[in-house]
Formats: structure tokens, C-alpha cells, sequence
């Protein structure tokens, strides 16, 4: 799992492969599909051991929202360390050892909040929705961040902005107002703003001030 982990961060999701992740383990792919069973497999492997990287704190009633922003903030850090984990859990139901501990840890700090059993449920499932949305949107699909392409993003932004402000102003009033926020918008700023509003979403539907 470690050799997948490294070859994934280095190279992205499209990397791997059974017969390179034997050859650095100096084995054959024939013995490594006897130990994981298939690509999927070793998959299934990979997505668990990067859960078992989160932390959940012990429940607090008293702080439980903060603990929910942590819980996510820590989720978004894991996928910006692996940007191809998001692709990997598409059409998972994750029950490995450390997802099923993750799943029961974020579900009690719902429950000792007081939210109803099924909003609890609800809430942790959207919770990894919403992160994930947010981070593929951060990280894309192909594959770690070059540098050429984090060099190239502030003279995007730029480009963005210059175009924004030109667009007419009687049919655009806002885009052309707002052209500066709209093109630089800080991703640790809006991660802050969403888990925000998931977490006073949550609140205000169980009928918490």
C-alpha cells in the first residue's frame, strides 16, 4: 500500500498499475494479485489506509461545531496530500477497519450534539460529500499539481479579472463590479465560508440557535 501511495502521490491515479507497483517491490504481479486479488483490490487498500490519516477528536457537546470544521478541515488537508483520493472513493462504500472508525467517531460527535439519529446520518454522509466536491474542484482529475500550472494561475487570475472588467457594464453589472473577488477567490477563505454554512445547516435543522 505504501509503494501505491507514493507512486499515486508522485504520479497521480493513472500511474499505478499491479506490474509497476511489483517491480518496486521486487515481486511479481502474479504475487501481488494473489495478495490484494485485482487492481480494485489494492484500491480498496489504498482508500483505507489514507482514511486511516484522519483524526477525530472525542466528542464535546459544547464544541461539537468546531469539531465538525475540524473534522472537515482535516478531511480537505488528506486530499490536498492525495489528490487522486477523491477519484479513488467514486463508487466506494467504504468499510475498511479505519473508515469504519472514522464513520463511527464523526457519527457520535453528531449524536452527542443532540441531532436527530437520521440528520446525524445524513449530515456525516454529506459532510465527505461536500469536502470531496469542494477539493476535486481544488485538486482536478488529472493528477497531482505541476509547478508550471501553480505558476500559471495568478497570471490566469489576471487574465480572468482584465477580461471580467472589459464585459459591458449595462449587461454585466455585477461581474464587471465584482471582477477582482470573483477571479481571486482565496480557497482557504471559501473552504472557511462552506463548512460555515454546512455546519449552521446542520444546527438550525435540529433545531439549535
Amino acid at each position: 500500500m505504501a509503494a501505491a501511495i507514493r507512486l499515486m502521490d508522485a504520479e497521480g491515479l493513472g500511474a499505478l498499475s499491479m506490474r509497476r507497483i511489483a517491480d518496486q517491490l521486487g515481486t511479481g504481479a502474479a504475487s501481488l494479485y494473489w495478495h490484494v486479488g485485482s487492481k480494485d483490490g489494492l484500491l480498496d487498500l489504498v482508500f483505507d489506509e489514507i482514511i486511516g490519516e484522519l483524526t477525530t477528536p472525542d466528542p464535546d457537546p459544547r464544541r461539537w461545531r468546531e469539531q465538525i470544521k475540524d473534522v472537515a478541515r482535516a478531511q480537505r488537508a488528506i486530499s490536498l496530500r492525495h489528490p487522486y483520493v477523491v477519484q479513488i472513493s467514486i463508487g466506494r462504500i467504504p468499510m475498511g477497519p479505519n473508515a469504519l472508525r472514522y464513520s463511527e467517531r464523526t457519527l457520535a460527535i453528531l449524536r452527542a450534539a443532540g441531532l436527530p439519529p437520521r440528520l446525524a446520518v445524513q449530515g456525516s454522509h454529506l459532510l465527505i460529500s461536500t469536502v470531496n466536491g469542494f477539493t476535486l474542484d481544488e485538486t482536478g482529475v488529472d493528477g497531482p499539481a505541476t509547478e508550471d500550472a501553480l505558476t500559471a494561475a495568478p497570471a490566469a487570475a489576471n487574465l480572468a479579472t482584465n477580461y471580467l472588467a472589459s464585459l459591458p457594464p449595462d449587461r454585466f453589472p455585477n461581474l464587471v463590479a465584482l471582477a477582482d473577488d470573483f477571479s481571486f477567490a482565496d480557497p482557504d477563505e471559501r473552504f472557511e465560508l462552506l463548512i460555515n454554512i454546512f455546519v449552521d445547516g446542520l444546527a438550525r435543522l435540529a433545531g439549535q440557535s
